[in-house]
């Protein structure tokens, strides 16, 4: 069977808007279904050259409800600029929307196309986003976990040797993934961003020459941390003045690490234990998905468990040899917990509570 060709080209740099804009009124396109992808493309394009001096965003719900934020269209053109800037982007340049429109990555996409004159070719947003009629592309941004389904298979990673500077963000890349992006001609980066900053405001290299486990800030932002240890964000530029995150942070000379968010904090006998850090000792060594969490405990108040996606309980006796080899002390879970499937936000975040 012919493959169907789904795929949407917005050429901004003859782009003539002219036209749009006399069919842009106020914010559209609320009761479209997230299937008609085009069509919630099309409605973000009309917020965008509308009169209107905001845009409505909502966070990805992957660690409470999702919430609808309005962010100022200048600096949502700001960040673009910089990312722009940052990467070497020109007129007349290719980019991928291969993401959701509903959150602020595939909105900053297109705006960064509009700002950029950019011809951005946009594609069904889906967990495996291959496509066979995109050319060869400059600019891309994805999660982790489409790269890793990409990676999967071989024509998943011809199709990433199209791409020549990938951005990834939306969640942690566990070291397993990263170790298998070494040899990737393309040239992969790590955004830290929130749907407040107006998309990231630092990167660091995954693979190749300058490859980092650090994040570094971008021109015009400020970091600290405040007192329960969480990154505290300063971009005047973006809008952004000491805007508290929940992430607890490490703060070197080379940059900055995510230790965890502080809401994933598990508080089990007393003892705090972070969940994220956990799960990277152990992605190596377990392919499906999986996650650190907890369950209440008469004893120690909560207790730590590893949930994995899998209903094949036969393999708990490996599990166990692997989590006893590679972790000591209380990162040892107590308990495994097999789930036939995670619940997951729509960019594929698994929701953890």
């Amino acid at each position: 069977m012919a493959k169907e060709k789904q795929i949407l080209r917005l050429n901004f740099n003859a782009f003539d808007n002219d036209w749009m804009q006399q069919y842009a009124h106020g914010h559209l396109g609320e009761n479209v279904s997230p299937a008609d992808w085009k069509k919630n493309l099309m409605y973000f394009l009309l917020d965008w050259l509308s009169d209107s001096e905001t845009i409505t965003a909502q966070t990805s719900g992957s660690t409470g409800d999702p919430k609808k934020i309005e962010l100022e269209k200048t600096y949502m053109e700001a960040s673009a600029r910089m990312t722009l800037d940052f990467f070497g982007l020109n007129d007349g340049d290719t980019a991928l929307l291969c993401l959701p429109i509903n959150y602020i990555a595939s909105k900053m996409m297109v705006v960064r196309g509009v700002v950029g004159k950019l011809d951005l070719f946009c594609i069904p947003p889906s967990l495996n986003p291959v496509s066979y009629w995109t050319p060869q592309i400059d600019f891309a941004a994805m999660t982790p976990a489409q790269l890793s389904q990409l990676l999967k298979t071989e024509e998943g990673t011809e199709f990433l040797k199209t791409i020549k500077i990938l951005l990834l963000g939306g969640s942690i890349i566990p070291d397993a993934l990263e170790e298998k992006t070494r040899n990737l001609s393309t040239e992969i980066w790590h955004s830290y961003a929130m749907t407040e900053t107006k998309s990231h405001i630092a990167l660091r290299k995954v693979n190749g020459p300058g490859r980092s486990q650090y994040f570094t800030t971008l021109p015009g932002v400020q970091i600290k941390k405040d007192e329960e240890q969480c990154l505290n964000i300063t971009a005047p530029h973006l809008g952004v003045f000491e805007l508290k995150t929940n992430d607890l942070v490490q703060i070197t000379d080379e940059g900055f690490q995510i230790l965890g968010r502080k809401d994933n904090i598990i508080n089990s006998g007393g003892v705090k234990l972070f969940p994220e850090t956990i799960e990277k000792k152990l992605s190596p060594f377990i392919e499906d998905a999986f996650f650190m969490g907890s369950v209440p405990d008469e004893q120690l108040g909560e207790k730590l468990v590893l949930f994995i996606e899998s209903d094949d309980e036969t393999r708990r006796s490996q599990l166990e040899e692997i989590i006893h080899r590679e972790l000591t002390g209380f990162d040892i879970p107590k308990e495994i917990i097999f789930k036939a499937a995670f619940l997951r936000t729509e960019s594929g975040k698994i929701i953890r509570k």
